[in-house]
């Protein structure tokens, strides 16, 4: 996280809406040891069931929205998702890295939680 901590005031604003509910970015496999912050973005790796790799929020100063950029392990822009507002940002990023309506989801945490 850039000596552990979020080094700009908009890094954290994003994780304080990402973190509303501390499970979620939990769920996705966040790797804090790898959150990137710059003026109007954070970046973090995660490795969820729907995607593994990095995932980029920006703010969009002057539309009031964000935008997220999800990015394979090489580095390679695999989603852009426009026209993101705050009250469904959180959801937005859950939809497309983790969502627990991927088939045999609980199967998987499970599978997950016991090693197998």
């Amino acid at each position: 996280m850039g000596n552990n901590k979020l080094s700009t005031d908009m890094a954290r604003y994003i994780w304080s809406i990402i973190a509303k509910e501390p499970l979620l970015p939990m769920s996705w496999g966040v790797d804090l040891e790898t959150v990137v912050c710059s003026e109007d973005a954070l970046e973090f790796h995660v490795q969820g069931f729907l995607h593994t790799g990095n995932v980029r929020i920006v703010y969009i100063e002057g539309a009031d929205i964000f935008q997220v950029l999800l990015y394979d392990e090489e580095g390679n822009l695999l989603k852009q998702i426009d026209d993101v507002y705050l009250d469904n940002l959180a959801e937005t990023i859950d939809l497309n890295v983790e969502n627990d309506k991927v088939e045999n989801y609980n199967a998987k945490v499970m599978n997950f939680l016991i090693g197998a």
